[in-house]
């Protein structure tokens, strides 16, 4: 409800209008002359303080005048001004649609700024330093802020995103973009060629990535799962996530393949893989050496394991051990990060013996929490349920010239027998 206040004399009406924030003042036509004091008075009582430019801007905007017994502005908040809603900013290039990222090869997306799982992506803001005219309201309050219209604001949040308290988060890492209805989306995978890959140039990809062919003499660093459809030759392939290679890992020694989640494959053979969490093959693993955190799991009854030494800190399981070649098949304490530290201690080594100082910080400090993790596994495997006992199951045929290790524990095989199921023991 809007409040009137007159002077003693009548001739002077100010009507402070709620719903604008403004104040309008009346004159009206009579013998009395208009006194300027009455008008300050009023706007005294009524406690208006600022206001009074941007009234003058709106009669010029307006078109208005100053006449007897008609209302004209006198002091107007700019809180009616719609400049003083919230406003969304964006942490990226919302000029980005998923049509122009698409088919941006890999190195342009690298020019890209790509978000992590958790970064904010945009936000509703009020900031008072952002708003044009004054940050007071008539009375020398401060405007208040508008609140966030939450169910609308969640509507913007689009594939991977979410809203939350008037911030948009990404769900997953990759590119953020704005989809067609302004929704915002995060391009968390991307599908490539085979023979987009450079020999020459490394593909690093923040995003999913899907492979499709064989790729062969490739480096490789992917921040999320990889996908190769086909097989993987020669290669230096180092995966933060999954690794699912429909074909085979093929020669892949130096420094050959780093996962730090589940490798799935149909075959390895002669190639280096070390794996922080579970193996599961279909066919073979030959001539390689394989140490991995988690368990080996042949998918067939026809999976074989020959001519390599392959180490696992959990179950093994898998129809075939043994051939032609010697092979070795453990189970043992963190064989990965064991792997992992031999491997940057000869680097280190190397590293020194170039002076590559700060190289070798780097790498000092990535020892270091590779000892701490291998620590941390140890100290896991102490503090075990007792009744976790290892296994490792050959369910079809075991050749002579192969040995099983079990922690302390060593069984040679001297004969071709039907299977083995071999127990962890105290």
């Amino acid at each position: 409800m809007n409040k009137i206040l007159k002077n003693k004399s009548g001739n002077l009406i100010l009507e402070l209008r709620k719903e604008s924030a403004s104040a309008w003042l009346t004159i009206k036509r009579s013998d009395r002359l208009v006194d300027e004091q009455d008008i300050l008075d009023l706007l005294e009582e009524a406690g208006i303080k600022t206001g009074f430019s941007e009234a003058i801007q709106m009669m010029r905007e307006r078109g208005l005048e100053k006449d007897f017994d008609i209302p004209f502005p006198i002091a107007v908040s700019h809180n009616e001004d719609s400049s003083h809603e919230l406003k969304l900013h964006y942490h990226f290039d919302a000029t980005l649609t998923k049509g122009q990222i698409s088919i941006l090869g890999l190195k342009d997306l690298a020019k890209l700024s790509y978000a992590n799982k958790g970064d904010c992506l945009a936000a509703y803001s009020d900031n008072i330093f952002e708003r044009e005219g004054s940050i007071y309201d008539i009375f020398g309050e401060l405007i208040s802020p508008m609140a966030v219209d939450d169910e609308q604001a969640q509507r913007l949040a689009g594939t991977k995103v979410g809203y939350e308290a008037g911030e948009y988060i990404a769900l997953a890492t990759g590119y953020p973009y704005l989809d067609d209805d302004g929704q915002i989306c995060i391009l968390d995978s991307l599908t490539i060629k085979a023979d987009c890959c450079d020999a020459d140039e490394a593909i690093r990809s923040p995003l999913a990535l899907e492979i499709i062919g064989d790729i062969e003499n490739c480096n490789i660093a992917v921040a999320n799962t990889l996908k190769v459809t086909g097989n993987i030759k020669d290669c230096s392939v180092f995966c933060e996530k999954d690794l699912l290679v429909e074909g085979s890992i093929i020669g892949c020694v130096n420094p050959g393949i780093q996962v730090l989640g589940d490798l799935q494959v149909c075959s390895i053979i002669k190639s280096r893989v070390l794996v922080r969490h579970d193996v599961r093959f279909r066919d073979s693993i030959n001539d390689s050496t394989l140490a991995l955190d988690g368990s080996i799991t042949g998918l067939t009854e026809e999976s074989n394991i020959s001519g390599s030494v392959c180490q696992a800190a959990n179950d093994i399981r898998i129809g075939i051990a043994g051939g032609d070649s010697d092979t070795e098949i453990e189970i043992a304490i963190s064989p990965f990060y064991r792997a992992m530290l031999m491997q940057m201690t000869k680097e280190l080594v190397r590293l020194r013996d170039e002076n590559e100082d700060q190289a070798i910080a780097e790498l000092q400090e990535r020892i270091n929490r590779c000892e701490a993790e291998l620590d941390k596994q140890l100290n896991a495997f102490l503090q075990r349920d007792p009744n976790d006992k290892k296994r490792v199951l050959v369910s079809t045929k075991v050749y002579p010239k192969t040995v099983f290790r079990i922690l302390k524990h060593v069984y040679p095989i001297k004969n071709a027998q039907r299977g083995i199921e071999l127990f962890e023991k105290e």
